[in-house]
């Protein structure tokens, strides 16, 4: 991890606008007492030490914090305003840690009675802005995420301090009024059946989501592909641009578009080909046989002797997997290694990367992108308007969607949940036939089948029942017969644009629901969340804060929920205006994350014995029923679909429990009639992809059972071990060190891997686009019409402040001395008599005698 440095170089600008605190909730009991610098065994230290208010980095808070708070007090613009100190009570410090030559520095504010530190300043901001406006301290009036307990995030975007992660950089003005935005649909149903046919579907299963799944999560792969063509990475660059300030503001990663995906070949030392996996970057070629004809006799390669062992070349053929990257903003397209990128959603522009490109001066911007060639003598100056473009052309990008590659399901909806009629059937006792004539028994064979289609045909039970005249003994009632059913052809799609990322049907995806939100306390069809390990339990007691932590805090409600696709398709929504609008859904099992020592049952919905690489292998299997129930979990106000969009989508259940019967499951990746029906022809199952480290996969919905979700609650791909790459040390390092309740501050990064719910980190497209080159220009043209627009305005106050300072008159001097009042005043006159002259002419001078 690369140690971090405290900001140097900062001053007070010339003529400062003072501002002060009238009131403060410091207190200096708050304040750390580990403020000597103590160097322990390692050569380690571990110490606060007190920053004076007139060095750099203080200075550089003062300033940052004045400017935003004059901002948000509509102070006149002109003056520099800095915080002359900070509130009564609090302190910087700078927290020394690490290697005493080289320990990392963390900037707090320390002080407050409701805080325990500020660690930045968009955190500080809000707060002093209430101790500014608020003289009665009434906490309830603060917004910072210490009083509010809200993500610092979504205040800082409130606020207007710096932009959203969705959104531009720089964003252009509105082209329409943005759409009212329904509740997101989830629900939970029984699994619709496909119609049994001669022919099952027609399509195919799409040549590249065959190739990027297997890619991804065959067995047997040891080299994985885990980004597919068109999707939006981060590259790391191999010579990162200095910022204006050094590391903190350096542009060390740029947005691409992957155009290609490419296997090379080379050769490397057997002592240093690391060690692979089924996640490893390098796949190493078997060992060489020494016997250069390489001859196989019987099946079996020839052994190796001590002397062909001696013989061994030290070196070995490697593979390893590259990118073809097309970076945004910039003519430059080349091709890095997998371990160099990263998902669009693992990294941000930081704070300070984002100011420092506002403070470079319109005159020294490279606005001419195209011109731009990426370097290692690239400065930031040069770099900082196309880096600016490509970002904003890659959140516009984020904001698109688009289902893909649609094919026909055909499925049967059983007529309404209802108790079905009772029809009455004769029993004669002793197998008596009673004495009737032909003409008879015709007459009630007529009347008979009329009754059944009548059952077969009617509405509900309200449908009368039609009794054969002449049975007047016992009477065994029996079900009537299968009511009529419906087919229901269905279009559905095997992928998905979601933003940066490319989604299949058969993949898994994060949600933006943690558990806690699914039935806390388990449904009819859905299992309660799972509790913690016994060693998890015992880990937590030994915190200081035990007594405060329940089970839930450290079992799987926590964490996030993840769905396995099994089908897309788009519903009919009625609107509030009466009008019937589209909605895109997704269908498939849940799952969510159990410690993999965990003693339930991890079986208790597997279908096709996939429990994610882990568990008994045991499960119940349920029987094809004709009834399709649906828990509704979440609805949307419009109400649910008036035309048949999807099968029973807005049911509900009814309460009348449902048998299933336990049976042993079929062998894993094998599919049944009916579940090769709901697919494309020639598409295969995948295993689940490895859980996080410690955990292990586990469905929450009872077998024969499927989620209904908007896409709009999808917050992005699964990356498996995406922790473990070494681009992310430095943020995984970052949130270790940060307390355990700091979740908000944290919750982005591992929300990654689901162990944090998705709403931390998610994907939030809104608008639709029929291809992906249609999202990718119109994102580059509305991103370079903005910008230029920006760039226009910015031009224009440079211009006006210009002219200002031209026209202002600087201040005049006096000539001679000035013995007394009288003198001065007559100078006075003198003086303004002169310069009303140079307006007026030369006889202005009447009645002013020299």
């Amino acid at each position: 991890m690369s140690a971090r440095v405290i900001s140097s170089g900062h001053v007070l600008p010339p003529n400062p606008a003072f501002i002060d605190f009238p009131v403060s909730d410091g207190d200096e009991g708050q304040w750390p007492t580990n403020t000597t610098r103590i160097l322990d065994s390692e050569g380690h230290v571990n110490y606060m030490r007190a920053v004076p208010s007139d060095e750099s980095l203080c200075i550089k808070w003062r300033c940052e914090v004045g400017a935003s708070l004059a901002s948000q007090l509509k102070k006149p613009s002109g003056p520099n305003y800095v915080l002359r100190g900070w509130p009564a009570g609090y302190q910087m410090y700078d927290h020394n840690k690490g290697p005493a030559g080289a320990p990392r520095h963390d900037a707090y504010l320390i002080g407050s009675r409701y805080a325990k530190r500020f660690r930045s300043v968009p955190e500080f901001i809000p707060h002093a802005l209430w101790l500014l406006t608020d003289p009665t301290l009434n906490r309830s009036n603060c917004n910072c995420k210490y009083c509010n307990k809200k993500p610092q995030r979504e205040i800082t975007a409130s606020m207007g301090l710096l932009p959203r992660r969705s959104t531009p950089m720089f964003a252009p003005s509105p082209l329409r009024q943005p759409r009212e935005q329904a509740k997101p649909y989830a629900a939970i149903r029984r699994t619709p059946r496909p119609v049994k046919q001669l022919q099952g579907p027609k399509q195919s299963m799409l040549r590249e989501r065959n190739a990027d799944l297997r890619a991804a999560y065959a067995e047997g792969v040891t080299l994985r592909k885990w980004y597919r063509e068109g999707e939006l990475l981060w590259c790391a660059l191999n010579y990162p641009i200095p910022g204006l300030t050094g590391e903190k503001d350096a542009i060390t990663f740029w947005p691409g578009l992957v155009e290609e995906t490419k296997m090379k070949a080379g050769v490397m030392l057997r002592s240093e080909v690391p060690s692979g996996g089924a996640d490893g970057p390098v796949q190493e070629n078997g060992t060489q046989s020494s016997d250069p004809s390489g001859t196989i006799q019987n099946g079996n390669a020839p052994k190796a002797t001590l002397e062909d062992e001696d013989k061994q070349v030290p070196w070995t053929v490697v593979q390893t997997l590259h990118y073809k990257m097309k970076l945004l903003g910039i003519p430059y397209s080349y091709y890095i290694p997998a371990e160099q990128v990263l998902p669009y959603q693992a990294h941000a522009p930081s704070d300070e990367l984002i100011q420092a490109i506002h403070r470079v001066p319109l005159e020294q911007m490279n606005t001419d992108t195209e011109s731009f060639k990426l370097t290692p003598e690239s400065t930031f100056v040069e770099a900082a308007a196309p880096f600016a473009l490509a970002v904003q052309i890659a959140a516009n990008l984020a904001g698109y969607w688009a289902p893909t590659d649609d094919w026909e399901y055909k499925f049967s909806i059983p007529p309404p949940n209802a108790p079905p009629p009772m029809v009455v059937q004769p029993r004669f006792p002793n197998d008596a036939q009673p004495q009737m004539s032909l003409d008879s028994v015709m007459n009630a064979s007529m009347t008979f089948n009329a009754s059944l289609a009548n059952t077969t045909t009617g509405a509900g039970p309200s449908t009368p029942q039609t009794v054969l005249p002449w049975l007047h003994r016992d009477f065994v009632p029996v079900p009537s017969p299968i009511a009529l059913t419906q087919t229901v052809t269905q279009m559905r799609y095997q992928g998905l644009w979601w933003g940066a990322e490319r989604i299949w049907t058969d993949e898994l995806v994060r949600l933006k629901l943690s558990r806690a939100q699914i039935a806390p306390e388990g449904a009819e069809n859905i299992f309660p969340p799972a509790g913690p390990s016994r060693k998890a339990l015992e880990y937590t007691r030994t915190l200081s804060d035990a007594e405060d932590m329940g089970e839930t805090r450290v079992g799987a409600e926590t964490r996030g929920v993840f769905m396995r696709i099994d089908g897309l398709y788009v519903a009919d929504v009625p609107r509030v205006n009466g009008s019937t609008g589209k909605e895109c859904r997704a269908t498939g099992m849940l799952y969510e994350l159990v410690d993999d020592d965990w003693e339930g049952d991890l079986t208790e919905g597997v279908v096709n014995g996939d429990t994610g690489g882990k568990g008994k292998g045991k499960a119940s299997e349920v029987s094809s029923g004709a009834a399709t129930p649906t828990t509704v979990v979440g609805r949307s106000e419009q109400g649910s679909s008036s035309s048949i969009a999807g099968p029973a989508d807005a049911a509900t259940v009814d309460g009348t429990s449902h048998t299933i019967p336990s049976a042993s499951v079929s062998k894993p990746k094998e599919r049944s009639t009916s579940e090769q029906l709901s697919h494309p022809i020639l598409s295969s199952p995948f295993p689940l992809p490895p859980p996080p480290d410690g955990f292990t996969f586990r469905p929450i919905l009872k077998p024969g059972h499927e989620a209904v979700l908007s896409l709009n609650l999808i917050a992005g791909r699964y990356y498996p071990r995406l922790l473990r790459n070494p681009l992310l040390d430095n943020y995984v390092g970052k949130a270790l060190d940060i307390d355990g309740e700091e979740v908000a501050e944290t919750g982005q990064l591992w929300a990654l891997e689901g162990l944090a719910p998705g709403y931390y980190n998610t994907m939030d497209p809104i608008r639709w686009r029929p291809s992906r080159v249609v999202m990718v220009r119109e994102a580059d043209k509305e991103a370079r019409r903005g910008l230029e627009e920006h760039w226009q305005a910015r031009a224009r106050e440079r211009d006006e402040r210009q002219a200002m300072e031209a026209g202002h008159l600087p201040p005049q001097h006096l000539p001679g001395p000035v013995p007394n009042q009288a003198n001065l005043a007559y100078n006075i006159l003198c003086y303004i008599c002169e310069r009303m002259k140079d307006f007026r002419g030369a006889g202005f001078r009447r009645g002013c005698s020299s």
